[in-house]
């Protein structure tokens, strides 16, 4: 398994240039927590949306790019004025100047609208050890409003999602060779029951504050960092980690945007 993480991580450095290398800071994710289980080693997270196809923003109106010069993780529009994200591409917290919210566009080099942000939250309870509370929100100083930009609805604090519900997940991650694509890539997989990701992951290492999503062949692993996950028109996940095989097994995570301390930072921070 070793050889196998090793050769992963040489073929994602073979496939980098300058872009990629931004956009892996924040993508090859795993809480650092795992390593410390005396449990079988995964392969990192690297963001990748393996089988996903072509999406016209139209139908994902609520989908951005959060950009450090160029794509680095992935966001959604919540209200006017605020953008929900995963904490862990915002830690520790960059100057405002460094980054900024591209929307409206399905091309993520042309068109749409660069929006600069005045203010970054993260959770005070996230956790870069363990990504307990993987969250944050990003308010813009200009409204988020053009062409196909429009907030997405969140789900209610303590909502519950049957094992098997289908869900979207959106963004611009690798789609496993070459370059990250420039079009919003789609993929829909189903929700995967606590105790089946936690059984998939090992003890403690998936934690209430968050929710599974996976098939196999088709795993929720494979999406931008702080992209949405959306059932039935409501955001209830934030991609957050997994496990850069994307075949399902273990299943992708995600911060549950239900979850009572995640939902209730969202709604005191920017009253959605």
């Amino acid at each position: 398994m070793k050889l196998l993480v090793v050769l992963a991580l040489c073929v994602a450095g073979a496939l980098a240039g300058p872009e990629e290398d931004l956009w892996m800071q924040f993508n090859r994710r795993m809480p650092a927590a795992y390593y410390t289980k005396g449990i079988p080693d995964h392969p990192p997270f690297q963001g990748r949306i393996v089988g996903g196809v072509d999406a016209d923003i139209a139908n994902y109106p609520y989908q951005l790019s959060l950009r450090r010069a160029s794509h680095s993780c992935g966001a959604s529009v919540i209200a006017l004025r605020w953008a929900l994200s995963a904490a862990h591409c915002t830690f520790p917290v960059p100057a405002v100047t460094a980054v900024s919210l591209l929307g409206g566009s399905s091309d993520r080099e042309l068109g749409g609208i660069v929006f600069a942000i005045e203010e970054i939250r993260n959770h005070p309870n996230y956790n870069d050890f363990t990504l307990v509370n993987d969250v944050c929100v990003l308010r813009t100083t200009t409204d988020l409003v053009g062409p196909n930009i429009a907030p997405i609805p969140l789900d209610p604090s303590g909502a519950t999602h049957a094992p098997g519900s289908r869900a979207v997940l959106s963004g611009w991650g690798s789609t496993g060779s070459g370059p990250l694509p420039r079009i919003l890539q789609r993929i829909d997989i189903p929700v995967v029951s606590q105790e089946a990701c936690s059984s998939g992951w090992g003890a403690g290492m998936v934690t209430p504050d968050m929710i599974c999503a996976s098939e196999p062949g088709r795993d929720a692993c494979g999406g931008d960092s702080g992209g949405p996950l959306v059932v039935a028109g409501q955001q209830i996940g934030i991609v957050s980690w997994g496990a850069v095989a994307c075949q399902g097994v273990p299943p992708g995570v995600f911060a549950r945007v239900a979850f009572p301390a995640i939902r209730s930072f969202i709604q005191t921070e920017t009253g959605v």
